[in-house]
């Protein structure tokens, strides 16, 4: 049997929590609405780490400087056709600086183009949103973050 490797992709994400309130961004490709945390793909130019990662993202997507605490989710998912297989790190944030914005993204094209909002989504209208990621948001998260040091949870291979 031939079979084509699959392209991996890691991505980061910062879980930022205030006032039963999670900073989450929209985006829009195509006619596919989802609401994920602020987040995106390690760059061997430009990140040493993850965590870096995460700094980089929030500073871009959303106009935060960030602090990064403890690793909290693992998920992992594939893409057959796509032919992608895609490892994602989820890190609470401990602090932030600054005001929300998305006038970072202008030029760097790609997500310039399918982030449409930032917002502070209250806990209570995550089940309202057309589409989010991760699941667990709706109430894991919530307790996960209130301890100091979080067991990493592994949410498994998704579809």
């Amino acid at each position: 049997m031939n079979r084509t490797p699959l392209q991996h992709r890691i991505r980061a994400a910062g879980l930022l929590v205030r006032d039963e309130r999670i900073l989450l961004v929209r985006h829009e490709v195509g006619d596919d609405i989802y609401w994920i945390p602020p987040g995106g793909g390690f760059e061997s130019l430009s990140d040493r780490s993850t965590r870096d990662t995460v700094k980089r993202e929030c500073r871009e997507e959303t106009g935060l400087e960030v602090e990064v605490g403890p690793l909290v989710y693992v998920r992992e998912f594939a893409e057959p056709l796509a032919g992608r297989f895609h490892l994602e790190l989820f890190y609470r944030v401990d602090a932030w600086r600054g005001e929300i914005s998305l006038a970072n993204l202008r030029g760097l094209g790609g997500d310039e183009y399918q982030i449409r909002e930032v917002a502070w989504v209250p806990r209570g209208d995550l089940p309202t949103l057309a589409s989010f990621y991760p699941a667990e948001l709706l109430d894991d998260v919530w307790q996960r973050l209130a301890v100091p040091q979080p067991p990493i949870r592994h949410l498994g291979l998704q579809p």
